[in-house]
């Protein structure tokens, strides 16, 4: 059951096939088992034990995946690290994960300074050999990955995902109508550090034997020369990908001619930039949702074959979706609900959490915090997440109907919506808005616009015009600073 195994697998299958394309050089199935070998051999000079944790604090690279899989095969456990975090953001979770070995890239080792157990991916490697280890035998349920969320309503908790949590994941998704083929080409522009870029293209690339092209960071013009050079046919990326995409000026109408699926999670994606990558590229895009939880995919629009525009769709095979009400009861026929999950992909809880483990679980069910609605055919639709929801004299507003309807604003590029305290009314809606560019938008426009569609108590009592609007590496609006 060891993760690992599923490298080993590909390449005794195809030991000379490309695993990934890093900055026009080729790491093939075998060099990449090699490289497998060196992290694990390397990790075992240095004392490290099943179990321990290894934090793995760096951007995109061949390297990331090879000590991945070397982590594995030792039977320890992988910590993934955001590339960007300050010191005392990454400290707080090598402190909390109790990790013994931090592999870092250049720029994080500098940023820790004299820590113990630090080293870079290169002196990782060069302290290992190519002996091969034999592989851990762990236990299915034994722990794998600590995925820390991204924090955006508080301080990250670290999901504790096992060996069979991943793997069934991959399986599940192997299992929907938009399952890798022999020969496909996957673009991953996602990090790896976060649970999407990992599972969802990483390791369902290996386990499925196809080709990623790795590119350290987003670029859209760069990754669209990647498409075609490449020969790319599955793309995986965050809503803001596909929006830089539909905006490039410059990108040919044939640019996606030979993606044969295009997928979008980690964040909502805008009815506007469904029509708009159909009309422009004519290919549809395929609308997931996950959680780190849940290793991370539950729901795919692929799985009723219509892409839906603010649709999740319907929930991977093995995966069990219930709505649920304020009492935890079903939620009646046609009225949103919270959404609790079960299946295999759904981790066993938070690290050193029992109080949030046990405030996430009711009768075996997660309860993920998002709240949602079913339509006629079945489809789901996420209105919004239960802990961002906005209470304004009582009546409750969820951020995402109000941010529809300014996206549809033409002067609005991006926008936002969080609560605001309030004397009178305990909160009131506060939006942050990015103009297009030389559109000249005041606040008032916003508001204007916002009162022909909103009932008074949704609209935007407070406007703020910014530049950008603070986002982390998946594409998740960071409301917690807009909050602060």
């Amino acid at each position: 059951m060891n993760l690992a195994s599923i490298l080993s697998d590909t390449t005794q299958r195809a030991p000379d096939d490309v695993a990934i394309v890093f900055e026009g050089n080729a790491v093939t199935f075998g060099q990449l088992e090699q490289g497998a070998h060196r992290a694990a051999s390397g990790l075992t000079a240095l004392g490290v034990q099943r179990g321990d944790r290894i934090a793995l604090w760096m951007g995109n690279h061949p390297s990331f995946a090879a000590i991945l899989y070397g982590v594995w095969r030792i039977g320890a456990v992988v910590v993934p690290v955001h590339a960007m975090l300050t010191e005392p953001e990454a400290r707080h979770i090598l402190s909390d994960a109790q990790v013994k070995v931090v592999v870092c890239g250049a720029d994080q080792y500098d940023k820790l300074g004299d820590a113990d157990g630090r080293q870079t991916h290169e002196t990782l490697r060069d302290a290992g050999t190519e002996e091969t280890l034999p592989m851990a035998d762990v236990a299915p349920d034994d722990l794998a990955l600590l995925g820390y969320t991204s924090g955006t309503s508080g301080v990250p908790k670290g999901a504790m995902l096992s060996h069979a949590n991943l793997r069934s994941n991959l399986e599940q998704m192997q299992g929907t109508p938009i399952a890798q083929r022999a020969g496909d080409v996957n673009l991953c522009v996602l990090p790896l550090f976060h649970i999407y870029g990992l599972n969802v293209v990483l390791n369902l690339s290996v386990y499925a034997g196809t080709r990623v092209v790795l590119h350290e960071r987003f670029d859209p013009a760069g990754a669209l020369e990647s498409i075609r050079e490449q020969g790319v046919t599955m793309v995986a990326a965050a809503p803001t990908a596909y929006v830089e995409w539909v905006r490039l000026a410059d990108a040919p109408s044939d640019a996606f001619a030979n993606v044969r699926a295009a997928v979008s999670g980690a964040a909502p994606l805008p009815g506007e930039v469904l029509s708009g990558f159909r009309k422009r590229f004519g290919l549809d895009i395929w609308e997931g949702y996950g959680l780190t939880e849940t290793s991370p995919a539950l729901t795919t629009t692929a799985m009723g074959g219509v892409a839906k525009a603010g649709s999740i769709g319907r929930p991977l095979p093995g995966v069990e979706i219930r709505l649920l009400d304020e009492d935890g009861e079903e939620a009646e026929e046609g009225d949103p609900g919270e959404v609790a999950v079960r299946g295999p992909n759904v981790f066993s809880g938070y690290w050193n959490a029992p109080d949030e483990t046990a405030r996430a679980f009711v009768d075996g069910w997660f309860r993920t915090g998002d709240v949602a609605i079913t339509d006629d055919d079945g489809d789901l639709y996420l209105v919004d997440r239960r802990r961002d929801m906005i209470i304004v004299s009582g009546f409750n507003v969820y951020p995402r109907e109000v941010e529809d309807v300014l996206r549809r604003h033409p002067k609005v590029a991006d926008c936002t919506v969080v609560g605001a305290r309030d004397a009178r009314t305990g909160e009131a809606v506060r939006a942050v808005v990015v103009a297009a560019p030389g559109a000249g938008l005041t606040a008032d426009d916003v508001t204007h616009f916002a009162r022909e569609s909103l009932a008074p108590y949704k609209v935007p009592a407070r406007v703020d015009i910014v530049a950008e609007i603070p986002r982390n590496a998946a594409g998740k609006v960071l409301r917690r600073l807009l909050k602060d």
